[in-house]
């Protein structure tokens, strides 16, 4: 299974207007050209700070560009899967709600909810983010009992998980379940590079951010396969300054 993942897009991040437009057009080109290359992923991951503020005018915007990603490669809605990040909330206080997320949820999918042939789990680690605290993060035991209780006896899946899992002050719940998933996807970091570790018997792969804080750290996104035997190869595309991208693989 292919896996188009991107991360930390920022929309309505202090880049302004224009900058934001170029950087969608560019991400058009860069991913078809990379699926060119390597196959038409089948699913795609957005793992969190799609927005900045949290508000429907950016969710709005967000979601007219992910539309046209989603049209150049001729993917369905339903295969498009996300989870919040600690940006994707309604004040700047937090102990977020996240009532923008929410709404934009069910306006992407309209009634209908994301398919795929082995299972995908999102988890909100955001609950009591704050812009002032956006490294604190929350795994609850209810989020553990309910990924188990859909996972069953079926096949292990894929996490959506914005913050990285080994900050979490407490594993129980991450050593939890273990039993439901093989690969976590995230972001957070902005480290300027895409970081594949194992944690806890799965693999987790955390994104390069499409829109850093800082202009100097490299941007880009990644491609994930999950193979049948459950090994998992991430290349990951970083943009070059003159153009195009230089294709590695996931430190």
């Amino acid at each position: 299974m292919k896996i188009l993942h991107i991360t930390d897009l920022h929309v309505g991040g202090k880049q302004g207007l224009e900058a934001e437009k170029l950087g969608w057009e560019r991400l058009y080109r860069e991913v078809d050209a990379a699926a060119g290359k390597g196959g038409q992923p089948d699913i795609m991951a957005v793992t969190g700070d799609l927005v900045t503020h949290g508000t429907e005018e950016e969710y709005l915007r967000f979601q007219e560009n992910l539309e046209k990603l989603m049209d150049g490669l001729g993917m369905r809605r339903d295969k498009v899967f996300f989870c919040p990040g600690n940006h994707d909330a309604d004040t700047s206080k937090a102990k977020s709600t996240f009532h923008g997320y929410e709404a934009f949820i069910q306006r992407f999918y309209d009634g209908g909810k994301p398919s795929c042939r082995i299972p995908v789990y999102s988890v909100n680690s955001c609950k009591k983010t704050s812009w002032k605290q956006f490294n604190d993060c929350w795994f609850d035991p209810e989020d553990a009992d309910e990924i188990l209780k859909k996972a069953g006896e079926g096949p292990k899946g894929i996490l959506l998980l914005h913050h990285q899992p080994e900050i979490f002050d407490d594993q129980t719940q991450i050593e939890r379940i273990n039993k439901a998933v093989c690969l976590i996807l995230g972001g957070h970091l902005h480290t300027g590079y895409t970081r594949q570790i194992t944690w806890k018997g799965m693999t987790v792969v955390n994104g390069m951010a499409m829109t850093p804080h800082l202009s100097f750290i490299p941007k880009g996104f990644q491609m994930v396969e999950l193979k049948e035997d459950g090994t998992v190869e991430t290349v990951m595309y970083v943009y070059k300054e003159d153009g195009g991208v230089i294709e590695l693989t996931a430190w």
